[in-house]
């Protein structure tokens, strides 16, 4: 800086060629390598966005998160070795928009997708606590009405309109402050925004600073200082086994720092020879790293790790079912531990492995097929609150408890209609993309042909469909529905179908969607249910030693103090 002509100014310092030094090179290359890691994490999660563990996620939300953040953080890493190629006040002008515009939408679309996941929580609830589903949150009011209308949105659209009107108000705002600004075009804008400083080092400082950046500091620090604990708080409850709750609170924690960090840098003179090498706004592109790492590495891993435990928990499977020999050496165990986890699952107790062997044993089709019917209730508590796939073992027994509705003999035909409006508020509960919360993950063959039995019964009964599974913000996974989210089934089905009864329906209409999801429960729910089982029975083995400890402690405690006090009286 020293070397400029007398007289240069941020207006007319010439541009210079790119720096290639080592720390060029080193940014360039990072730049490069960790949005090709990025890049290719999101693209595999796509791929297998119908995975569980990414179907409940809303992966468009956070991917839109991503590309927004990480088009800000590859400004930064640009910045040492080409942002002296161009004009400076055009590199500042460019920094300013990106900070203003895609870094607080980039956090409010993230925001929305933890959010998105304490939302699921709450809704997966309703699996084991039924009266939860008779809290509705529409209104009363006219249909016409504006109010109304917003109250029965989805979920997600009622988020996505808060941001997106904070979105609008932001943008205005950044449009506004800087055509206001003279310093960053001193032909026009409000007096008393011109730049004041006159050595060149002053000038720069001077364009990183002032009023002008604080709408974008305020969205960062609501965000990260008073959102985030928020969502912390409201998440450390959780125990899921997606991993969605250790990002929720990783992300937030990552991110606490930024906004100071940056201030700091921005404002305090020894941080000067700091920002030339490693510029202010790189303290807020270490949190979008760790945002990153949560939101699409951890969860490529986890899909990973489900693909493991799928094949584990299959080959276990047909281990046991192909080994008929053995049968006589387990049955009796199996029917003792069958009598024992059932009877500590019905007194609130967990249900009990005794070994290794038994916990493998367990890891079969008829392990699951007894616990689905003789006691669901703790299977179902733990799929609908850690697992978030309590509508499929909902499915599964209310599915069972359908079929013995069938008739016996030869039904008549109000028999059948009443079998069939039955099995239509099935369909809308658990299979019907337009209705269910949760639509059951099933291949889209089986959805088809359920389509062509139900869906048309179950629009004239619902009226014209008012959501469609395609438009904005409604994405693939749970809450597709526009109405209430705590509806009652019986207001969902207000009346009954007394049409023809497709020729397709019969007993086993939904024995292969069945049979589907029993699978996918026996690859992926039941052998976390059984560990869990296993974890919790080791904890109240540690628990009770402990307190028989502590009991012995006690009592010694106790006589010792008696002791004490006869001491006392006699002296």
């Amino acid at each position: 800086m020293n070397q400029t002509p007398p007289g240069t100014t941020v207006y007319n310092l010439p541009t210079s060629p790119p720096s290639w030094d080592r720390l060029g090179i080193f940014y360039i290359a990072w730049a490069a390598v960790w949005t090709t890691l990025v890049f290719s994490s999101m693209v595999f999660c796509w791929i297998n966005r119908k995975s569980p563990i990414l179907r409940i996620r809303g992966l468009p939300l956070s991917f839109g998160a991503i590309v927004l953040l990480h088009s800000y953080w590859i400004l930064a890493q640009i910045t040492y070795p080409i942002a002296h190629t161009m004009p400076l006040v055009l590199a500042y002008d460019i920094q300013f928009f990106f900070m203003g515009i895609y870094f607080p939408l980039g956090i409010a679309l993230f925001h929305a997708s933890n959010l998105r996941f304490l939302h699921v929580a709450k809704l997966q609830k309703q699996f084991t606590h039924q009266a939860l589903r008779m809290k509705s949150r529409g209104c009363d009011g006219a249909n016409t009405s504006w109010l109304c209308r917003f109250r029965n949105m989805g979920y997600t659209k009622r988020i996505m309109s808060f941001i997106s009107i904070g979105m609008a108000i932001q943008v205005l705002l950044t449009v506004a402050c800087w055509f206001a600004v003279k310093k960053y075009h001193p032909t026009y804008g409000l007096p008393g925004t011109e730049m004041k400083s006159t050595t060149l080092p002053a000038q720069l400082a001077e364009l990183g600073r002032g009023w002008e950046w604080w709408p974008s500091l305020v969205w960062q620090f609501i965000w990260t200082w008073l959102v985030a604990p928020v969502l912390i708080y409201r998440a450390w409850s959780i125990r899921d086994t997606l991993g969605w709750r250790a990002q929720t609170i990783g992300c937030c924690l990552s991110s606490l720092h930024a906004t100071p960090m940056f201030l700091v840098a921005s404002y305090v003179p020894a941080f000067e020879k700091v920002n030339m090498f490693f510029s202010q706004s790189q303290w807020i592109h270490l949190s979008i790293i760790m945002f990153e790492i949560f939101t699409v590495f951890v969860p490529a891993v986890q899909v990973i790790r489900l693909w493991m435990l799928n094949k584990w928990a299959a080959d276990i499977n047909a281990k046991w079912e192909t080994h008929p020999q053995d049968s006589a050496l387990t049955s009796s165990k199996s029917d003792e531990w069958n009598l024992s986890a059932l009877s500590m699952a019905e007194k609130g107790k967990p249900m009990d492995f005794p070994d290794s062997e038994m916990g493998d044993r367990v890891i079969t089709m008829k392990a699951l097929e007894h616990v689905l019917t003789e006691n669901p209730a703790p299977l179902l508590e733990f799929s609908a609150l850690n697992d978030f796939s309590g509508e499929n073992i909902a499915f599964l027994t209310r599915a069972a408890h359908w079929k013995t509705s069938w008739p016996s003999k030869r039904p008549t035909a109000d028999q059948c209609l009443k079998v069939y409006n039955g099995a239509l508020k099935f369909y809308a509960n658990f299979i019907s993309p337009l209705d269910a919360e949760f639509p059951l993950n099933l291949p889209s063959a089986d959805l088809k042909r359920l389509e062509s039995i139900f869906e048309k019964p179950a629009s004239m009964l619902r009226g014209a469909a008012r959501v469609n599974p395609a438009i904005p913000f409604d994405f693939n996974g749970p809450m597709p529905r526009s109405r209430s989210d705590f509806e009652t089934d019986a207001t969902t089905f207000y009346a009954q179908y007394t049409g023809d009864i497709p020729v397709a329906f019969d007993e086993a209409v939904f024995d292969t969607v069945q049979d589907h999801i029993k699978y996918l429960v026996l690859t992926n729910t039941w052998p976390k249910f059984v560990a869990e089982m296993q974890s919790r029975r080791r904890s109240g083995e540690t628990s009770r030693s402990i307190s028989t400890a502590g009991s012995k402690t006690t009592t010694a405690s106790r006589v010792s103090s008696k002791i004490s006090s006869i001491i006392s009286s006699i002296f």
